[in-house]
């Protein structure tokens, strides 16, 4: 029997909800070395003597050799699905904070961030993206909108977090040791409880029952037979046009917003602000974060990704802007800050969910792993940009080059059109019958 939905509260299932708060904890991970260089790098400086560009360079290395992870985790993904290739990263993950915990060199410290930033893809990336793609290939923008709460949570907790480990007996080792078990506690979570797909479970895919569970199953099986001989190759994917506009629109977007939050705090200075009242004004705004993750869900869910994204964007251009022109009052500031935040949160969401929505549930593992990677070759260049505009025309211009930035995304985003394009199994509305089969 098929339940009332509910725009505020969405309908996930017991099952569907196990899996969102999984995905929650992947994310927290998702942008750690992000939040935490804050007090973390200030932290180490103290204690071994490196310098903070030393360790910022070995951060922004990492970046970039995750995107030979998310090929690596890609394939493996492919091969073993979603619930074994979260696991594998998560080992791998252990395995580097252990390193971080007992380092006693720099190289130790290069060595467990790096493996960190390669093995983290695995579960945050390409394991969450298969995770929400397979039961939730209608509700995916909700979805999301929940699974990247995991960024805004780590934002809001890891630097109390490190500075309450920093001055503890134990010291700076027990943030990696308490990682690495938390990442455990997570393994055990996906092993006793997730499972590839909602089918596997005894579940319904976006916890629609308006479906017989025998029609639910032959369509699943038409979907695994399907997959054996999809006519969607990397080659394929990669050939067309969609598999760019998402990867270059959405990521540009998102390279002004990572680059202008990494620097902000310096740019906010020129306009003469103290920037210790910069950095409690971002401590602050955490909660909007987590209503920008929330609420840019359900408009996804409501009126689609596509006209999301356009909001999204349009919303992080005003904000930019306003700071531009009227940088120097500080309630203006503190306003474009706060919906900066909240926009950004919802930026988060809509690159899955628009991978999702072209090449559907059955193809989108296959397009998912090249459009992360050319999405994350934009996204990891924005604090290099950013700081180019800085250094070539002043921090001043930051803003204005990050609104240039969003204009420029907003033409690829455009161009894109959200017609489903993959195959057509489970695209039809559940419930109208039989499962269609057809793929384009």
């Amino acid at each position: 029997m098929a339940q009332k939905e509910h725009t505020w509260i969405p309908n996930l299932g017991a099952k569907g909800w196990g899996i969102t708060f999984i995905c929650i904890c992947f994310y927290f991970f998702y942008n750690f070395w992000n939040n935490a260089s804050n007090t973390l790098f200030g932290v180490l400086t103290g204690m071994y003597g490196w310098e903070t560009t030393q360790m910022s360079f070995i951060v922004t290395l990492g970046g970039w050799c995750s995107l030979l992870g998310i090929i690596v985790f890609g394939v493996i993904g492919r091969k073993v699905g979603a619930k074994n290739v979260s696991i594998i990263g998560l080992i791998g993950s252990i395995i580097a904070f252990v390193i971080l915990a007992t380092m006693s060199n720099f190289t130790m410290f290069a060595v467990g961030t790096l493996l960190f930033y390669v093995t983290m893809v695995g579960y945050a990336v390409i394991g969450l993206g298969k995770f929400g793609s397979e039961w939730f290939p209608h509700k995916k923008g909700v979805f999301m909108g929940f699974a990247t709460m995991g960024m805004t949570i780590c934002g809001a907790m890891i630097n109390p977090v490190i500075l309450a480990c920093a001055g503890s007996s134990a010291g700076i080792s027990s943030l990696f040791w308490g990682l690495a078990v938390f990442c455990a506690i997570v393994i055990v979570l996906i092993a006793a409880f997730a499972k590839n797909t909602p089918e596997e479970a005894g579940a319904f895919p976006d916890n629609d029952r308006s479906i017989t569970r025998e029609a639910l199953m032959a369509e699943a099986k038409a979907a695994e037979e399907y997959k054996k001989n999809s006519p969607w190759t990397i080659q394929k994917v990669l050939k067309t046009k969609e598999t760019w506009l998402i990867g270059i629109g959405w990521g540009l977007s998102m390279l002004a917003a990572s680059g202008v939050m990494a620097l902000l705090v310096p740019t906010l200075a020129s306009y003469d602000h103290d920037p210790v009242s910069i950095v409690a004004l971002l401590a602050s705004m955490w909660p909007m974060g987590l209503l920008g993750h929330y609420l840019i869900g359900v408009i996804d869910q409501k009126i689609g990704t596509k006209k999301t994204t356009v909001f999204v964007v349009v919303l992080q251009m005003v904000d930019f802007l306003c700071i531009a022109f009227f940088g120097g009052n500080y309630a203006v500031c503190a306003i474009a800050i706060g919906l900066l935040m909240f926009a950004i949160s919802g930026n988060a969401n809509v690159c899955m969910s628009m991978t999702t929505s072209v090449f559907g549930r059955a193809d989108f593992e296959m397009a998912w792993t090249p459009i992360q990677v050319i999405y994350n070759i934009c996204n990891f260049s924005g604090v290099t940009v950013i700081a180019l505009i800085t250094a070539s025309f002043g921090p001043h211009a930051v803003m204005i080059g990050a609104a240039l930035i969003c204009l420029v995304s907003l033409v690829f985003i455009g161009l894109c059109s959200d017609k489903q394009i993959g195959s057509q199994i489970g695209a039809a509305k559940q419930g109208d019958g039989a499962p269609a089969v057809t793929a384009q």
